[in-house]
């Protein structure tokens, strides 16, 4: 009555652009496209996930319990990745190409050292004083998606059952909570050099959401 499944995956994906054919008013520089090379944008290095149903063992012997309390199946899924990449970018056209996404130039340690918390990394994910706009006539120095944002921890569980009221009529009840345990996900921080909140993460992934439906078979 129970059936699990777990899976690893070590990957990384390269490409000049995850999303959209790049022309010359696109590419950062005209004439190199090598300049845009990097993991995309979707790359997550790790991936772990771990799912399981479970066939609830409580079995009645009074017909209305059994009918009520039997025949509940429970299933969760566990995943786990490591951030997603993101660039630094100098908001300015610095290069004088007059294309976007020039990057910012680093000119310091951009990893800021110790055991931090979460409040701490919230408010700076990475040293804003290590960047700065990027010098005249350059496209800056640091790679497209060089840099990585926090992690994600995700549990949805799902408790269902199928009742049979008369023989040919099933109702299938099932309540699933996505991300059961509320952990906050956070999204990557601010990329733009010179933004009021560069390199503070202002954002998150969902919150907890229950959801609660009834199919009808017949």
């Amino acid at each position: 009555g129970l059936t699990v499944l777990s899976n690893y995956t070590f990957a990384k994906s390269i490409d000049t652009s995850s999303y959209n054919k790049q022309t010359g008013q696109t590419v950062t520089d005209p004439y190199s496209r090598a300049v845009d090379r990097g993991v995309s944008d979707f790359n997550h290095t790790h991936v772990f996930t771990f799912s399981g149903l479970w066939n609830l063992p409580v079995k009645p012997t009074n017909p209305f319990m059994k009918a009520v309390v039997a025949g509940w199946q429970l299933s969760g899924i566990v995943s786990l990745l490591s951030g997603e990449p993101f660039s630094v970018y100098s908001n300015v056209d610095n290069a004088r190409s007059g294309t976007g996404s020039q990057r910012a130039d680093v000119i310091a340690n951009p990893y800021l050292s110790g055991n931090r918390s979460r409040g701490a990394e919230v408010a700076a994910w990475l040293n804003p004083a290590a960047f700065t706009v990027n010098a005249l006539g350059t496209f800056g120095n640091s790679g497209r998606n060089r840099f990585v944002g926090p992690g994600l921890a995700s549990t949805d569980i799902a408790l269902e059952k199928e009742f049979r009221p008369v023989e040919k009529l099933g109702v299938q009840f099932r309540a699933e909570a996505f991300n059961a345990f509320n952990h906050p996900n956070l999204m990557n921080p601010d990329n733009g050099v010179g933004d009021g909140n560069f390199m503070m993460i202002n954002s998150a992934f969902d919150p907890r959401i229950l959801q609660f439906a009834i199919r009808i078979k017949w």
